[in-house]
């Protein structure tokens, strides 16, 4: 049985209070409305622990990472059937000072009206501090921009977020112009070491050319999330830690995104 749209008395909560044994809630609507719709839908399971419910979303859109449990469609003709009430959900846009979730509450579920957040679990960043210049020798280590540009696609083909962590300090060079593919950066942020320590604090990885901010990622982050950029300047110069290294002069297409993949 299919209650759509739910109306009047026709409110979910009529339903199952005659206790069908299998619901199925459809909620095609996008991560936002789905962030808010979490707690709704716990609290339906604990108002009524002997139903067995489900919860079936759109597919496409990675939103079974916050409901694992939950089915996938592409569309509403594929809802399945063997429910003993199958019911769509409209999520309706506030009004009268309601929030969304307290006014699905009152006019879609028949439940007291709630608004709280179901917290997330905590995730790995999937942010890549990413520095390819060195200030007082540049010749010596950074990458040429097609070497760059393939380290950075790299990064976002692993399914990683780059940010050139390159402030432009009191003694910046300009010889370090911004490479015209980088399009998130921090060069326009005012420089400060708080600023940039809290920043690699908050990635989960880091690959850059020697220079202070490779230092300071050697300072924050475990050092196998840390990726040496290698050019006439080794590694073993700085540290005796067994970090990644790649040579930039003559690097290929995808080995950066082979590291990253490794990482969890």
């Amino acid at each position: 049985m299919i209650i759509e749209p739910l109306k009047e008395k026709n409110k979910l909560k009529f339903y199952l209070d005659n206790k069908p044994k299998k619901v199925l809630i459809v909620f095609w609507h996008g991560l936002g409305d789905v962030v808010q719709f979490r707690s709704l839908f716990d609290k339906l399971k604990e108002l009524y622990p002997d139903i067995n419910f489900d919860i079936a979303l759109q597919e496409g859109l990675d939103e079974e990472t916050l409901i694992p449990e939950a089915k996938l469609i592409t569309s509403l003709d594929e809802i399945e059937k063997g429910y003993d009430l199958t019911v769509l959900i409209h999520f309706p846009v506030e009004i009268e000072g309601l929030t969304k979730s307290e006014l699905c509450c009152r006019e879609e579920l028949g439940i007291d009206l709630m608004s709280s957040y179901k917290p997330i679990k905590k995730f790995p960043s999937k942010l890549c501090a990413v520095h390819f210049n060195l200030t007082c020798l540049p010749d010596l280590a950074n990458p040429d921009r097609d070497t760059a540009e393939l380290i950075w696609n790299d990064i976002l083909e692993a399914g990683w977020i780059p940010i050139e962590t390159h402030f432009e300090h009191t003694f910046h060079n300009p010889v370090n112009s911004k490479f015209d593919f980088v399009d998130c950066t921090v060069r326009r942020c005012t420089p400060k070491v708080a600023t940039l320590v809290g920043l690699i604090q908050h990635c989960g990885a880091f690959i850059g050319v020697v220079s202070g901010n490779f230092h300071t990622a050697m300072a924050v982050l475990p050092h196998d999330r840390i990726a040496f950029l290698e050019k006439e300047i080794p590694v073993a110069r700085f540290t005796n830690e067994p970090i990644q290294s790649f040579n930039i002069k003559n690097y290929q297409k995808g080995d950066i995104k082979k590291w990253l993949d490794t990482l969890l």
